[in-house]
């Protein structure tokens, strides 16, 4: 009796466990049909991404552009819904497509003052990368002799420049100016980059200011005193 009991009890162990199984089955195969997992669609093409999706039951829904420097134009840059998500079929996946890289146009600063340069570069959304500044003899100071890249259509909007020094300093003994006329002065000042300061009147220079063989440079400025010259009364 006890073995007929057993018999009959291990009958129904076995009889629950496979309606479990069999119900826990029909659960999984009903929940699959009811749901898609989401695919990989990020550098797919909108044909690809459809195919990918419609093999699962769901749709492509395109929300838009974003430029982008490293996805190729025209290929799936974002999806709304992550890789390996499961969601009901028949529902949107979004995504947005490349535009690639960013174009900007590029103007021309040649010869413009670097901080007006800086100016129209905030304006136009762009950024200074690098300044290197050297001597010249033929820009000024803080005019900007070249730039990269060079003006038109770029992909990058950062700019260098290269800025001028203005020339490079000269120095040299300050010549005698006394008792020469003063057109003679003016002539050789302009000829040495030096400025004249012209004191008083008169048609020569009596004294001056720095002395001769004084260092100076190339733009300084001499005061020059005028009189009538040496051996008169002024």
């Amino acid at each position: 009796m006890f073995k007929t009991f057993f018999k009959l009890l291990a009958y129904m162990i076995a009889f629950t466990a496979a309606g479990t199984v069999a119900v826990f089955l029909v659960y999984r195969v009903v929940d699959f049909e009811k749901t898609g997992r989401v695919p990989e669609l990020r550098g797919k093409t909108v044909s690809e991404a459809s195919e990918l999706l419609a093999a699962r039951k769901l749709l492509l829904k395109v929300e838009g552009e974003e430029y982008d420097e490293d996805i190729a134009e025209g290929l799936i840059v974002k999806q709304d819904t992550e890789p390996g998500e499961k969601i009901p079929v028949g529902s949107e996946v979004g995504v947005m497509l490349s535009r690639g890289p960013e174009i900007y146009s590029m103007p021309s600063f040649e010869g413009q003052l670097l901080k007006d340069a800086k100016l129209t570069l905030i304006n136009l959304g762009m950024k200074i990368g690098k300044v290197t500044r050297v001597h010249s003899d033929t820009v000024e100071k803080g005019r900007i002799i070249a730039q990269r890249p060079l003006p038109g259509n770029i992909d990058s909007n950062e700019i260098n420049f290269l800025v001028s020094l203005g020339p490079y300093p000269v120095s040299y003994r300050c010549p005698s100016f006394v008792n020469m006329t003063i057109d003679d002065a003016r002539i050789l000042a302009k000829q040495l980059g030096i400025k004249l300061i012209e004191r008083d009147h008169g048609s020569k220079v009596i004294f001056q200011k720095p002395e001769a063989k004084a260092i100076i440079r190339k733009g300084d400025s001499v005061e020059v005193t005028l009189g009538r010259g040496w051996g008169m009364w002024f």
